[in-house]
């Protein structure tokens, strides 16, 4: 949420997110106002005609990620989160076409990719559970555990007006909400060049903002909106990307990432030191 506020008080397109602490927690709980935190959650779900996501401030990988169609799922959302953690973050749920993953070092970026979920293509009379169904079939006559697996928790987060709608004859349509490469997803490298140059451009404009030497920005394409940042994570993971790829593939790419980071860590780390003893 402090990134969103940063992000947009230097004019970045953002999605905006809001912080709510859980009473119950000691280290949270002198943060919080007399009158609670309910009737902000319920401002906010209302705000967004309860079209809302909430997550975990600690969590990684899209996990404890819950997307809420009204207050009862909002709230049994927050009770969920408030069990494991002592806060999340709500944000607005957005009609995402794609989302990328910009990797940044020292102001350039070292890799770009989109995420592609799996997707099923409408027949015009179909349902959509109908479809994923058909899909899940043909995922397990393809014989990979895994890949059915993923697919079926796909499915399994997909809400009954989600299941029970019809797509137009030939529409692409996406099973999953999340865009996480360990829930389905997979990374695509061959990103439009076009779309590369506005990707590092805005995620440059991000790191000079917030003053990040390595992290990774993920950037979605919005209905309607464009380009807006979705967040920034300074743990930048490539565990399933690594997986997909490989282990010759995925190791050399992870390699060109983290080799030089931890290079200039290191020499991050000696300057420290050397300025200390000369102190």
């Amino acid at each position: 949420a402090a990134t969103a506020q940063v992000l947009k008080s230097h004019g970045i397109a953002v999605i905006p997110h809001t912080v709510v602490l859980s009473p119950t927690m000691h280290m949270a709980a002198d943060y919080i106002p007399a009158a609670g935190v309910w009737g902000d959650v319920k401002k906010f779900a209302e705000e967004q005609k309860h079209q809302v996501v909430l997550k975990s401030l600690k969590g990684t990988a899209g996990f404890d990620i819950f997307r809420a169609r009204s207050q009862k799922e909002v709230e049994a959302a927050v009770h969920l989160l408030f069990q494991k953690e002592y806060g999340l973050c709500m944000c607005p749920f957005k009609e995402i076409k794609d989302e990328y993953r910009v990797i940044m070092l020292l102001g350039e970026e070292k890799m770009v990719y989109r995420k592609q979920r799996s997707t099923v293509v409408g027949d015009g009379v179909s349902t959509m559970g109908q479809l994923a169904a058909g899909r899940m079939a043909e995922v397990a006559k393809e014989g990979d555990p895994k890949a059915l697996k993923q697919f079926a928790a796909a499915v399994a987060e997909l809400g009954g007006e989600d299941l029970a709608k019809v797509p137009a004859q030939g529409a692409l349509v996406p099973v999953q909400w999340k865009h996480n490469l360990g829930h389905g997803a997979v990374a695509d490298h061959a990103v439009d060049p076009e779309m590369r140059t506005q990707l590092v451009t805005l995620a440059k404009q991000v790191v000079d903002s917030i003053g990040m030497q390595f992290c990774s920005v993920d950037i979605v394409e919005v209905e309607g909106e464009g380009l807006m940042v979705m967040e920034v994570n300074s743990g930048v993971m490539m565990d399933h990307f690594m997986a997909q790829l490989g282990p010759e593939g995925g190791a050399a790419l992870a390699r060109s990432v983290y080799e030089p980071a931890l290079e200039q860590g290191m020499r991050c780390l000696g300057g420290e030191r050397s300025r200390s003893r000369s102190r």
